[in-house]
């Protein structure tokens, strides 16, 4: 009994709308991130300085709670960004030598973890 092997051709002639879509849902993500990484930064208290205590200038003591809520408006956009693009991608995940994402994987984890200590500290 001689198993003979089966050869596949590969039809796909590059990367289809879909793949596209997925690639460029992943720059959105890290773009979206950084947004987030900069509004974060904005709303922080800033520290006091040498040149603030000699002047005697007051600087804010509390974080920025709208920007802060923007933020956390920003982590919900970027996790859905990311729910949406792994169904594609996992839709689009028959072959072989298709692979995940891991930009998505990795912003919808750093999103998750966003919003979890969004409501653990604030």
């Amino acid at each position: 009994m001689s198993h003979k092997k089966v050869e596949y051709y590969n039809r796909r002639k590059g990367p289809d709308v879909w793949v596209k879509l997925v690639n460029w849902l992943g720059i959105t993500a890290w773009g979206i991130m950084f947004f987030i990484l900069y509004i974060t930064d904005r709303a922080r208290p800033p520290m006091e300085t040498f040149f603030d205590r000699l002047f005697k200038v007051q600087v804010r003591q509390t974080w920025d709670f709208g920007l802060l809520q923007y933020a956390l408006y920003l982590m919900i956009t970027l996790c859905a960004l990311c729910i949406v693009g792994l169904l594609i991608n996992a839709k689009r995940h028959r072959r072989k030598t298709d692979r995940y994402n891991i930009s998505l994987i990795l912003m919808m984890g750093l999103g998750v973890f966003s919003i979890v200590m969004y409501f653990a500290n604030f």
